[in-house]
């Protein structure tokens, strides 16, 4: 079965679950299409959000198997300018802070391309990474970067433990909400790891998701939603704990989490009860929170189809701008298609080329925008808008318009 349905919580097993939201079934938001592939049926799973009242975890209710996500991927860190910054300056903090623990050897889970590892070699780190990505663990492997093709578990550690010794520093970024197997996961993290070692890790950050009206961060990959309060619980539960904490501006708000072995010989930082205050005060612990989270979405989609039909009945031509994962949640949820955007825009060689999954718009090199000079822009990867509305400039410049859609949708 490629499709599991799940009755108990991921972290603590607990079943009073509660769904508050439900953006239908939909194809798989990083799965691109050739046009040989729309001779067969596209695969599609329920797309619906529980929250746990146990541990105040929401999580999809809707397993797709991991083997279907992740083994050919088509999303490489380093198409990503803005993702390259964050990612050097996140090297950087980390060696000045424990260059020691990161020369013994700096490990991370799901290492994509390598490009956050790469970082840490020219810095003088050990390092090595895993990623069950066959196609993405090859390109780094063909960049000097270590790399083992395959899922982290915590059967694999012995034999990591042998060649390599324990890791100093074990990285995983934007992972823990990529998998149903959060416990297997951090128990090998806790087995791995030096005694002295530190475990850092980025998650999106559920209060971003629920202030922001990011709903379209929600996809089959992203398996869970995290708050700060989950997470403490499952880090605890496998003898770790959590000393600092800090908020970075990617993935539309994200939480950079430092843990390590119980008891803790690093101070905690007062960062730590900072969150889990904040967290109360916003009701994250409360179901009555995560039920008014499902009235915004349709009002972005009902917005969206009016300006996009507005648009169409003036013969204004639409195109989009970068072909995230996010993105095709949004455009599945809204239902809009080649009929209201004639081609989307990306970066990446391994999206060009290639449909939209669900929606099946051609996406194109960004080159074809000064050639065909549309009217306006969709900006589907709107966490990045500032940076885009910048590089496009002569875009506005010359009478443009840019759509940016989410919290809600906006002409600029």
């Amino acid at each position: 079965m490629t499709t599991t349905k799940r009755a108990t919580c991921l972290i603590c097993d607990g079943s009073n679950l509660t769904p508050y939201l439900s953006l239908g079934e939909t194809a798989l938001a990083n799965s691109y299409l050739t046009r040989e592939d729309f001779e067969k049926p596209e695969f599609k799973a329920p797309l619906e959000v529980y929250f746990c009242e146990s541990c105040y975890l929401a999580q999809l209710s809707h397993v797709v198997d991991r083997e279907l996500l992740f083994r050919d991927y088509a999303y490489f860190t380093s198409t990503s300018p803005q993702t390259i910054g964050h990612f050097n300056t996140y090297a950087e903090k980390v060696m000045a802070r424990f260059p020691e623990l990161a020369r013994q050897l700096t490990f991370e889970i799901a290492s994509n391309d390598g490009i956050l590892l790469q970082s840490f070699l020219k810095m003088g780190a050990k390092v090595l990474g895993i990623d069950p990505a066959r196609n993405v663990a090859e390109f780094a492997i063909q960049k000097g970067i270590e790399t083992i093709p395959d899922f982290f578990t915590s059967a694999s550690v012995p034999n990591l433990i042998k060649k390599y010794g324990k890791a100093g520093v074990i990285l995983a970024n934007n992972v823990l909400a990529h998998t149903d197997v959060l416990n297997g996961i951090v128990a090998g993290v806790s087995q791995f790891l030096d005694k002295r070692g530190v475990f850092i890790f980025e998650v999106q950050y559920l209060l971003d998701l629920v202030q922001k009206n990011e709903f379209d961060n929600t996809y089959h990959e992203h398996t869970c939603y995290f708050s700060l309060h989950p997470l403490t619980r499952l880090i605890q539960k496998h003898g770790m704990d959590i000393f600092n904490v800090e908020h970075v501006d990617t993935q539309g708000g994200s939480l950079r989490v430092y843990a390590s072995h119980a008891p803790l010989i690093y101070e905690r930082d007062p960062s730590v009860s900072y969150y889990l205050n904040l967290e109360k005060s916003a009701g994250l612990n409360k179901k009555e929170t995560y039920l008014e989270l499902a009235k915004p979405p349709p009002v972005v989609k009902r917005k969206l189809n009016n300006l996009h039909q507005a648009l169409k009945a003036n013969v204004k031509k639409v195109v989009g701008y970068g072909a995230p994962a996010k993105g095709n949640t949004l455009l599945q949820y809204a239902g809009i298609t080649n009929d209201e955007i004639s081609y989307i825009t990306d970066n990446a060689p391994s999206k060009q080329n290639k449909y939209t999954p669900g929606t099946h718009i051609p996406i194109v090199s960004p080159d074809k925008l000064k050639e065909d000079k549309p009217d306006y822009i969709l900006i589907l990867a709107w966490n990045y808008a500032p940076s885009i509305l910048e590089r496009e400039k002569w875009f506005s410049l010359g009478g443009g318009k840019f759509i940016i859609p989410i919290p809600e949708p906006k002409i600029i």
